[in-house]
């Protein structure tokens, strides 16, 4: 009787060449973004920059926003700028206290509104 000879490279080479050609056709596509992360994205992408400003002055240091980043964070509106401030609060390697937060992020959102004329938003 003949007797097959495969060595094992030729097993090696036979299964690659199967995986390539199966696995892709098995491949999840990526799934896009809930909408609650891609309002949040939006949300940042509307503040830009000035995202950094709301930041340090609701998390780091209190410090006041400027009148043209107010000008932008009321443009993005309360809802965006809430939003992301409780999504920052549920991340964890967040380690303050979620009410001063809070306070904090309402002490910036009503700075703004005092601070910026009524007119930009009309």
């Amino acid at each position: 009787m003949a007797r097959l000879n495969i060595s094992p490279v030729m097993v090696i080479l036979l299964l690659g060449s199967v995986a390539v050609t199966i696995l892709p056709g098995l491949a999840v596509p990526a799934p896009s973004p809930a909408p609650a992360q891609q309002h949040l994205l939006e949300c940042a992408n509307k503040l830009g920059d000035c995202g950094k400003q709301v930041y340090f002055a609701v998390f780091v240091n209190g410090t006041t926003v400027t009148k043209d980043c107010c000008t932008r964070v009321l443009s993005v509106g309360k809802q965006c700028h809430h939003d992301l401030i409780v999504y920052a609060t549920q991340r964890p390697t967040f380690k303050g206290n979620v009410s001063e937060i809070l306070d904090k992020s309402e002490q910036v959102w009503n700075g703004c509104v005092h601070s910026t004329p009524a007119s930009l938003f009309h």
